[in-house]
C-alpha cells in the first residue's frame, strides 16, 4: 500500500467506527431504534483496494468500513438508520442492510445465507465481462452453516465460478459459539480446503496481513476464475445488536481480553505512526471525519419521511394489462401447450442473449420431464442448463443472474417443490424490487408443472400451491389452462420484467383440444384480465388451470334446465380481475369458485371474501376445493378429494335449488375385458400404436406384451392385464388415440369380471330438476312489478326467389363432378331444394312486396305504421338503410311518403327475433302503435362455388310481419312473449358475411353446429322458465332452419315437436322462422304456445314464445 491507500483505508475505517458511535446515540435518544456495530470487523476495508468498478459485493451487515471505502457516505447510514426518504430503500429496510446498485452493493437481507447463492449466479452472469469481475461474498462464521451458503460453495465449484467467499470469523453466531462446529473449523481441527477450494486464514487484527492475502488471493482469482474461501480471524467488540447484552454468555475477562490488542482500528494506526504518519496528519484525518459525520447527522435527522406504498410490484405499462392487447394468433390450431411453451422460449433465447434456462433434468436428451425444453439445449447450448438437485440453488442462481443483468428462466420439476425454494423466492426475487426501491430488480421466470386429476399423481407431485405464492407481495402467478393463453402469458411475463411463478397444469400440457396457432411470437395474454370461458345470466363459475373443464362441463349439464352459466378463468391469479368477477357475480347473483388447492385460506376465500364486502346486490357463493389434506396417489380417493365433476355440478346444483341425481354407468359385462391404452406420464393426452404385437384369436396371458406405443416420454409396451383369449383388435398400426381409449377385447371365462383400477371420473349422466319454488334459495335480483302491455303478431306475408335450384342442379352450377349426389346433400342438410333470385330480381323489391301483401292483408296503410325494422344479413347499402328503401318502396313514387322511425337490423339469423324484441319494447311505450318487421335475406349472390359446404345451404326469401299494441290486439293471430336475446363476440373466424361484391359467406361447419345447439336450447329453456313453464309445456318449437341435422340435435335435447320446412326452402337467414310461421300459424289452436329460437353469426342467439289467438 502506498501512503494515499493507507491514509484511504484509515479514513473508511475511523469513518465507521463514528458511524457506529452516532448510531448508538440516535438509538440511545429514541430517534433510531435498531444498531448493528461494525466494531472490530473493520479491515474486510482491505477489500476496497482490490475490488474495481467491475467487480460485485454482497457485503456482511458488519462491512460498515468496507462500504464506506467502496463509496457509500456516513449519510447513507444515517438514512438508513433513521427510516428516511432518502435511505436506499425509502425506509423499508432495517439499518446496516444497506445496498447500492451504482456501486454494484447488492441488498442485504436478515436471512444471511441467502447472499451466497445470488453471489454465485452473479459470477455466472459477469464471468466473462470486461475487467475480469471478481464476487465477493462477505458472511459471518454462524452463516457459513447455513444450507445454502454451502450449496452456493458447492455451485461455484461445480460451475467454476469467480466467487471470493470471506467469512468474518468472530467465533460467536450472537450467543452460539462457532469454534469447532464450521465447514473450515472441525472437530478435529481446521481444515485446509472445502469442495477443493483452498481455505486461507488471515488474523482480522492485522490490516497489513489482511491487505496482503486479499490483494494476493484477489489477482490469481482475476488469472484462474476459480473461487477461493478466506477465513478472516476478528473479534465483535460490542454487542450483536443495540438488543443484545454480550455479558449475558460472554464473560468480562473474554470482553476486556478481546478489546485488548484485538481492535484493528488501534492496531492500524499505531502502524501507521510507525510508517512515518505524524500525529497531527492523523487527526487532522480524525477530525475532518467526524465534522463530516456529525454534519451527516444533522443532515438526515433534517430529512424528511416517506411515504407509506401498498404495492409490492413494479409498476408496469398499460400495454402490458389491457385487454385490447390480447392476441390468441393467426392460423390453424397446431400446438399443445407443451409445444407452444417450448417455442416461446426458443424464441426469446433466439433474440436475446440474456436469456437462459436453469432447472433439473431439462438438457437434451430428456429435455424436461414433461418434454417442455426438449431440443433447446441442441439448438443454444450452455444458455440450457441442467441444476443440480436443488431448489433453493435454482432459485438463488437465477436471482443472482437477474441482478447482473439478465432474463433466466427456473425450470423447477413439480409445484410441489416449491418450499424447498420458498425463502429464495419470498426473501429475495418476490422482496427485491421493493425493499431496494426499484434500485435492483428481479425478473426470474420459475416455471413449474402443478396439479392432479390424473393418475399415477399424489402427494408431492400433485399439488398446486397457488394460496401460497399469490399471498406472496411482489410477484406475478399465472397458471393458464389453454395453450394460447399459455403462450400469451409466457410472453407477457417476459415483457413485463416482473418475477413471475409460472405453474402449468401437467395434465393439460398435452391437451389436444386447446391447441394454438404455430406462430407464437406475437401471441400475447394481457396481465390481470380474466378470459371468459363462455357468457351466461344465471350462475358464474370462476375458476383457473385444471379445473375449468369441470367448470365447463357443469356449464354444459346445467343447460338441461335452462341454466346460462359463466366461466371465468383467471389465468393469472396475482394480480387477479376483481372487476370481472365482481361484475359477473352481480350479474348472476351467484357464484362458485373452484380450485384444487387446499380448503381454508385458498384464493377462493380471498374471491369470496372480495365479492361479500364489494358486490351491490347480494351474491350467494359456494367454493369447490380440497379440503385441508393432501392429494392421495388412488385415483378413485383423489378424484372424492378434488374437485371434480361431480362435485362441482352437485354444489352449482345446490346453490341454484336445482334436484340432481345420477344415472349409474354400465357395469362391464362379465366374460369380457378391455385392454385400454395408457401413457408413460400424467401429461399424456394420447398415444401413438407404433406396433401391434398380437392378432386376433390369439391366447393372451397375464403381463404379455400386446402393442408398442409411443407418449411424450418414451416408446413403451402395454401389456395385457388378463389372460383370456383376443377378441378383437380395435386399432391398427399407426393410430394415434386417446389415453383411456379401448385398443383390444379379450374374451375372458364366461364368469369371470377383471376388477379394473379407476382412470378416471365416471360419474354417470346427471339430471337435473328444477325444485318447486317454495324450497329455492332466495337471493334477490332486480325486477320489476310493473305490467307489461301485451304485443300481438298478424299474419304473416313471406316471398322467396323465383327460382327454384333443386339438388341436381345445384350439384352442375357448383362443378361437382360427381363427388356428391343429390341424396348426399340431403343426408348432410335436409335441403332437396331452395329458392333464389333472378336477375331482375332483389332483396329490397322482395322486402317492399311481401311489406305490401301484409298491409293488405291487415287493411292498413305506411302511414297507419309507428316504426319501420327491417332485419337483413345482406343490405343493398350500409346508408341508406334496407328499413327506409322498403319506406321509400312503400310510398309508391309519392315524393312525401310515410314519416316514421326506420331503422335496421344486423343479427344475422337471430334478426327476426332481435326485431320482435325490439318491436316488443317499443310497443311498451306506445301500447295502440303498430311496428312492421321486415326480413329480407339475399344470399345467393355470397355463395362462393368452391366452398361446396357452404353454397349448398342457403336461399333468398323476405318477409313482413305486423306487430300490434294492447290497444290493437284484436287483429293480432298471436300474442308474443317478449323475446330473451344475447350475444357472444366472434371474431369471424366462425361465420362472416361480406358485403354485396365484396366476398363470400365463409363458415366453420362444426364450430357453428355445436354452438347453435347449445345456445337455442338454453335460450329457448330460459324462456320458458321465465314465464313458468317447462320446454316440454311448448306445442311446437319452431326453430331457424339453419340444417336439419341442428334441428335434430335440439330434438334430441327437448320433449316437444320441433317443426321444419328446410327441405323445400332451405336456409334464409332471418327469413326462415317467419316463413315457418306463415304456415304454422294459420294452422294453430287458441292457446298453442309456440316456441322460437334462432342462432346466428356474430354470435347471436335468442328464443321467444309465440301464443296463438
Amino acid at each position: 500500500m502506498d501512503l494515499q491507500d493507507l491514509k484511504h483505508l484509515y479514513r473508511a475505517m475511523y469513518a465507521a467506527r463514528c458511524v457506529d458511535r452516532v448510531e448508538r446515540e440516535l438509538t440511545n435518544r429514541g430517534e433510531a431504534f435498531f444498531h448493528v456495530s461494525g466494531a472490530g470487523h473493520e479491515s474486510s476495508a482491505c477489500l476496497a483496494l482490490h475490488l474495481n468498478e467491475h467487480d460485485w459485493l454482497h457485503c456482511h451487515y458488519r462491512d460498515k468500513a468496507l462500504m464506506l471505502a467502496r463509496g457509500l457516505t456516513a449519510k447513507d447510514f444515517f438514512d438508513a438508520s433513521l427510516c428516511k426518504d432518502a435511505s436506499h430503500s425509502r425506509g423499508r429496510q432495517m439499518s446496516a442492510h444497506m445496498s447500492s446498485p451504482e456501486l454494484h452493493l447488492l441488498s442485504i437481507v436478515g436471512p444471511v445465507g441467502n447472499s451466497a447463492l445470488q453471489a454465485a449466479g452473479v459470477a455466472a452472469a459477469v464471468r466473462e465481462r470486461e475487467g475480469s469481475p471478481v464476487v465477493l461474498c462477505s458472511v459471518g462464521d454462524g452463516t457459513s452453516q447455513q444450507g445454502e451458503f454451502l450449496e452456493a460453495c458447492a455451485e461455484a465449484v461445480r460451475s467454476t465460478l469467480p466467487v471470493l467467499f470471506f467469512v468474518e470469523d468472530n467465533r460467536y453466531a450472537i450467543s452460539t459459539q462457532t469454534r469447532g462446529n464450521t465447514f473450515y473449523s472441525r472437530p478435529d481441527g481446521d481444515a485446509d480446503e472445502f469442495y477443493g477450494m483452498p481455505i486461507h486464514r488471515v488474523d482480522g487484527r492485522d490490516v497489513v496481513a489482511v491487505n496482503q492475502v486479499v490483494g494476493d488471493v484477489v489477482a490469481q482469482m482475476r488469472q484462474d476464475r476459480r473461487p477461493v474461501v478466506i477465513v478472516l480471524d476478528v473479534e465483535r467488540l460490542d454487542n450483536h445488536t443495540n438488543a443484545d447484552d454480550q455479558t449475558q454468555y460472554r464473560e468480562q475477562e473474554e470482553i476486556l481480553a478481546a478489546a485488548d490488542g484485538s481492535d484493528p482500528l488501534f492496531n492500524f494506526r499505531s502502524h501507521l505512526l510507525q510508517q512515518g504518519l505524524s500525529e497531527e496528519e492523523l487527526a487532522a484525518i480524525e477530525k475532518s471525519v467526524q465534522k463530516e459525520v456529525r454534519q451527516a447527522e444533522e443532515d438526515a435527522i433534517a430529512g424528511p419521511e416517506p411515504a407509506p406504498i401498498f404495492d409490492a410490484k413494479k409498476a408496469i405499462s398499460v400495454e402490458l394489462t389491457h385487454p385490447s392487447r390480447e392476441n390468441h394468433g393467426e392460423g390453424a390450431p397446431a400446438l399443445t401447450m407443451r409445444e407452444a411453451l417450448r417455442e416461446v422460449l426458443r424464441n426469446h433465447l433466439q433474440d436475446d442473449a440474456r436469456v437462459s434456462l436453469f432447472g433439473q433434468d431439462i438438457e437434451d436428451p430428456k429435455g424436461d420431464v414433461f418434454g417442455v425444453t426438449k431440443g433447446l439445449t441442441t439448438q443454444f447450448g450452455a444458455r440450457v442448463k441442467n441444476a443440480p438437485l436443488t431448489e433453493s440453488t435454482i432459485l438463488g442462481f437465477s436471482i443472482g443472474r437477474a441482478l447482473a443483468g439478465e432474463r433466466p428462466v427456473a425450470f423447477l420439476q413439480f409445484a410441489d417443490f416449491m418450499p424447498l425454494a420458498y425463502n429464495q423466492i419470498v426473501s429475495e426475487m418476490a422482496s427485491m424490487h421493493w425493499r431496494s426501491d426499484g434500485g435492483w430488480s428481479s425478473p426470474v421466470i420459475v416455471m413449474a408443472a402443478c396439479g392432479g386429476l390424473r393418475p399415477g399423481l399424489g402427494p408431492f407431485h400433485a399439488q398446486s400451491f397457488e394460496s401460497l405464492l399469490t399471498h406472496t407481495p411482489g410477484v406475478d402467478v399465472f397458471m393458464p389452462s389453454t395453450a394460447s393463453d399459455a403462450a400469451g402469458l409466457l410472453n407477457a411475463a417476459f415483457a413485463s420484467e416482473r418475477p413471475t411463478l409460472f405453474l402449468y397444469p401437467k395434465s393439460l400440457l398435452n391437451d389436444p383440444a386447446n391447441r394454438t396457432p404455430a406462430l407464437v411470437a406475437d401471441q400475447f395474454t394481457p396481465i390481470g384480465p380474466a378470459r371468459k370461458v363462455r357468457s351466461g345470466r344465471d350462475v358464474t363459475f370462476v375458476s383457473w388451470g385444471n379445473t375449468i373443464k369441470l367448470c365447463e362441463k357443469a356449464a354444459q349439464a346445467l343447460e338441461a334446465v335452462g341454466v346460462e352459466s359463466e366461466i371465468l378463468d383467471l389465468r393469472t391469479l396475482s394480480p387477479w380481475d376483481e372487476h370481472a368477477v365482481i361484475a359477473s357475480a352481480e350479474k348472476t347473483a351467484h357464484l362458485v369458485v373452484v380450485h384444487e388447492d387446499n380448503h381454508t385460506c385458498g384464493l377462493g376465500a380471498e374471491i369470496s371474501a372480495t365479492v361479500a364486502e364489494k358486490t351491490r346486490v347480494p351474491v350467494a357463493i359456494r367454493r369447490v376445493t380440497r379440503p385441508d389434506t393432501f392429494v392421495p396417489c388412488n385415483f378413485a380417493n383423489q378424484l372424492e378429494v378434488l374437485p371434480s365433476f361431480r362435485r362441482v355440478l352437485t354444489t352449482a346444483a345446490e346453490l341454484l335449488s336445482l334436484d340432481l341425481s345420477w344415472i349409474a354407468p354400465p357395469v362391464p359385462e362379465a366374460g369380457s375385458a378391455m385392454i385400454e391404452a395408457i401413457g408413460s406420464g400424467p401429461a399424456d393426452e394420447s398415444v401413438l400404436v407404433v406396433d401391434l404385437l398380437v392378432k386376433s384369436g390369439a391366447r393372451v396371458e397375464r403381463g404379455d406384451a400386446v402393442a408398442s406405443l409411443e407418449a411424450t416420454k418414451s416408446v413403451f409396451e402395454i401389456t395385457s392385464p388378463v389372460s383370456g383369449m383376443l377378441e378383437e383388435i380395435l386399432v391398427s398400426e399407426g393410430d394415434t388415440v386417446a389415453v383411456g381409449a379401448p385398443l383390444m377385447r379379450v374374451r375372458l371365462p364366461a364368469a369371470e369380471r377383471r376388477i379394473k383400477p379407476v382412470t378416471q371420473e365416471l360419474p354417470g349422466e346427471p339430471v337435473l330438476t328444477r325444485k318447486p319454488s317454495r324450497e329455492r334459495l332466495r337471493v334477490p335480483r332486480r325486477t320489476t312489478e310493473i305490467r307489461q302491455f301485451e304485443v300481438g303478431v298478424s299474419s304473416i306475408a313471406a316471398l322467396e326467389g323465383s327460382r327454384t335450384i333443386g339438388n341436381e342442379e345445384l350439384l352442375a352450377l357448383l362443378g361437382n363432378s360427381g363427388q356428391m349426389t343429390a341424396e348426399d346433400i340431403v343426408r348432410r342438410t335436409g335441403i332437396e331444394s331452395r329458392q333464389w333470385i333472378n336477375t331482375q330480381e332483389d332483396a329490397i323489391g322482395m322486402a317492399v312486396k311481401a311489406s305490401w301483401e301484409a298491409l293488405d292483408r291487415e287493411n292498413l296503410i305506411p302511414d297507419d305504421l309507428d316504426l319501420v325494422i327491417c332485419t337483413t344479413t345482406s343490405p343493398n347499402s350500409v346508408t341508406p338503410s334496407m328499413a327506409c328503401q322498403v319506406l321509400a318502396g312503400l310510398s309508391r313514387g309519392k315524393t312525401s311518403g310515410a314519416m316514421l322511425q326506420a331503422f335496421d337490423i344486423n343479427a344475422a339469423c337471430s334478426g327476426y327475433l332481435y326485431a320482435l324484441q325490439s318491436g316488443y319494447d317499443y310497443l311498451q311505450s306506445k301500447p295502440d302503435g303498430k311496428v312492421l318487421i321486415v326480413t329480407a335475406e339475399v344470399l345467393s349472390p355470397l355463395l362462393d362455388p368452391n366452398d361446396f359446404d357452404t353454397a349448398i345451404l342457403f336461399g333468398d326469401a323476405a318477409s313482413a310481419s305486423i306487430l300490434y299494441g294492447e290497444g290493437c290486439m284484436s287483429h293480432a293471430q298471436g300474442k308474443l312473449f317478449r323475446p330473451e336475446l344475447s350475444a357472444k363476440g366472434d371474431s369471424g373466424s366462425a361465420l362472416t358475411v361480406p358485403l354485396l361484391r365484396e366476398g363470400y359467406i365463409q363458415m366453420h361447419g362444426r364450430k357453428v353446429f355445436s354452438e347453435a345447439v347449445r345456445t337455442m336450447v338454453g335460450s329457448l329453456t330460459r324462456v320458458c322458465g321465465r314465464e313458468g313453464m317447462g320446454v316440454e309445456a311448448l306445442n311446437l318449437v319452431v326453430p331457424h332452419q339453419a340444417n336439419q341435422r341442428i334441428m335434430n340435435a335440439i330434438g334430441n335435447r327437448i320433449q316437444t315437436e320441433v317443426f321444419s320446412n328446410i327441405r323445400t326452402h332451405g336456409n334464409t337467414s332471418s327469413s326462415s322462422i317467419p316463413l315457418c310461421l306463415a304456415d304454422v300459424l294459420p294452422a294453430s289452436k287458441k292457446g298453442d304456445r309456440l316456441g322460437l329460437c334462432a342462432f346466428g353469426g356474430g354470435f347471436t342467439f335468442g328464443a321467444g314464445i309465440l301464443e296463438a289467438l
